[in-house]
Order: structure tokens, then C-alpha cells, then sequence
């Protein structure tokens, strides 16, 4: 009898430790499992299966534009005031430039909104080379950014790479700047997609490209990049498996975009990493999930 209680004991604990255990492995296998289900059905060899993720917060623990606080104090600075304090901003200089731009970001954030506030940040950068943001933001993930990656988000994106599932990062950043982390998620730079504004002569400017990938625009960017991969490829099939963010707001419109999708076979899923509550539009439509350490475990 003690045999058997020890073993249901340890049955027990084996059951809530799993129970306790990020939701990635779980995740894979549905999309994996909706990936063969949709070959078996269509018999398609050169359907292209996508998923698309949120960055800041999502993909990065923090906001690799803003930075990262936690308890008042600053963990990482951003990329808009690395770039201010290397001399990228003609509007901010150097010393004391970050500042007068959070001072003017935040207001504009607070007074108009995201849809203006966001695209100030690579529009006050207008006149620097777009290769040297570039090349700015390459090094500081290289140095410091690689550090606070979701390991959940790493894992999973590799996982379903490895399985025929292309990843594509749809941020709220600037482009410039979320590009960077090619190199440390093994992402093509051209699968990674932020706010953009128009290059002339390998230099900013101010005049913003659209969408704006925020709320509905990263939708519209989902749609985009679905239409052109399939463009030229009559008959091949594209098939969006997943969806990953974590703010309503932000995120809330490409991910019931693809929750509510009607594929061959299966059903794509699309991840929330938030326990707050859903707003009715999106109520029981996300897989809620957590995540667990950064990539360097802080």
C-alpha cells in the first residue's frame, strides 16, 4: 500500500508539474498538427504555412523602442535614445536630446494617440543614413537586447520552423530597429516588418509608409504579406497557422484575423500572452498562454 501511495504521490506531482509548465509544447503540436492535417486534405507539396508575431513584449520581454523599466528603475534604455545619444536625431542632439523627445513622445502619445506617436519615433530620425540605424540596431541586440528574448517565443519559432512553419515578426516599431534581431531568432530581415517611413538617397525622411503596423494596420500588414507570397504561384496554397501578441489594442485585430480564418483542415490558433480579461469583440476567440524566462533568464 505505501508502494502505491508513493507511486500515486509522484503521478500526482508529475500531473501538476506538467499541469504548471509553459504552454509551448502544446502550442507546436496544434500548429504542426493543423500543418499535416491541411497536406493530407489538399495534397498541396508547395503550400507555404506562415505565423506572425507581435514584438515588444511578445517576442522581447520590454519595448525595444522605449526601453525597459522595472520598480522606477531603468533595466535597458531604448533604441530611440541609444539612437539620439549616437547622433542619429537632427531634431535632439546628443546630450540632453532624449529628454526633450520622451517629454514630446509621451504628450503626443497621451494628447493624439498611438497612430501618430508611433511613427515619430523613426520620423525624428529623419536625415540619418538608414544603414547606420540599421547597423546601430543589429549591435545593441548583439549586445544587450538578445539578452531579454521570450525563451518561450524563441523556442516555439524555432520548433515550428524546423516543421515547415515560416515565422514573420509584425511590430509597432520602427522597422530600422526591429530588424536587427535577424541574426539572434535566425529571421530573414525581410520577415520582419515595423513602421516604415520612405528612404531617399539611403537617408530617413518623415513621409510615413502604410500601413502603420498598429491595431488594424497590423492586420492589413498580415494581409499584405499573405497576398504577395502567394502572388505568381497559381494554385499554391498560403495558409496563416498562428498568430502571437499580447495587447488587445495592439494586437487584437490580426490576431482574430487569423483565429476566425476557415483553413482546408484544422484550425489556427492564436496565442494571447495576458491573463486580462478579453473585451467581447475578442472573448473566447485566444489561446491564453505565459511565458516562461527570458532568453537569459532575468
Amino acid at each position: 500500500m505505501k508502494c502505491l501511495a508513493a507511486l500515486s504521490l509522484a503521478f500526482s506531482m508529475l500531473t501538476l508539474a506538467r499541469a504548471e509548465e509553459p504552454d509551448d509544447s502544446r502550442i507546436i503540436s496544434r500548429i504542426l498538427q493543423t500543418r499535416a492535417a491541411i497536406l493530407q486534405r489538399t495534397g498541396d507539396s508547395n503550400a507555404v504555412f506562415l505565423a506572425f508575431w507581435d514584438f515588444d513584449g511578445t517576442t522581447m520581454k520590454g519595448d525595444c523602442s522605449e526601453g525597459l523599466r522595472e520598480d522606477g528603475k531603468m533595466v535597458y534604455p531604448g533604441l530611440a535614445q541609444v539612437a539620439i545619444e549616437h547622433g542619429l536625431s537632427e531634431i535632439y542632439p546628443r546630450e540632453g536630446g532624449f529628454e526633450k523627445f520622451w517629454n514630446d513622445y509621451t504628450n503626443m502619445d497621451a494628447r493624439i494617440g498611438h497612430w501618430l506617436a508611433y511613427p515619430f519615433i523613426p520620423q525624428m530620425l529623419r536625415g540619418a543614413k538608414a544603414e547606420e540605424v540599421r547597423q546601430l540596431s543589429r549591435d545593441y541586440f548583439t549586445g544587450t537586447l538578445s539578452n531579454y528574448l521570450r525563451a518561450s517565443s524563441v523556442r516555439i519559432m524555432r520548433e515550428i520552423e524546423s516543421g515547415g512553419v515560416q515565422s514573420h515578426i509584425i511590430s509597432a516599431s520602427p522597422e530600422l530597429f526591429v530588424q536587427g534581431v535577424s541574426d539572434s531568432l535566425a529571421i530573414p530581415t525581410n520577415h520582419i516588418h515595423g513602421i516604415q517611413v520612405r528612404i531617399r538617397d539611403g537617408r530617413l525622411t518623415e513621409e510615413i509608409l502604410y500601413p502603420v503596423t498598429w491595431n488594424i494596420g497590423k492586420r492589413q500588414k498580415v494581409q499584405e504579406i499573405v497576398a504577395e507570397t502567394g502572388r505568381g504561384q497559381p494554385g499554391r496554397g498560403v495558409y496563416v497557422l498562428a498568430g502571437f501578441g499580447d495587447s488587445y489594442n495592439t494586437d487584437g485585430p490580426f490576431l482574430k484575423y487569423i483565429a476566425t480564418q476557415n483553413l482546408p483542415a484544422g484550425q489556427a490558433i492564436s496565442v494571447f500572452y495576458d491573463n486580462t480579461n478579453a473585451p467581447a469583440e475578442y472573448r473566447g476567440l485566444f489561446y491564453q498562454a505565459s511565458h516562461s524566462a527570458t532568453v537569459s533568464g532575468k
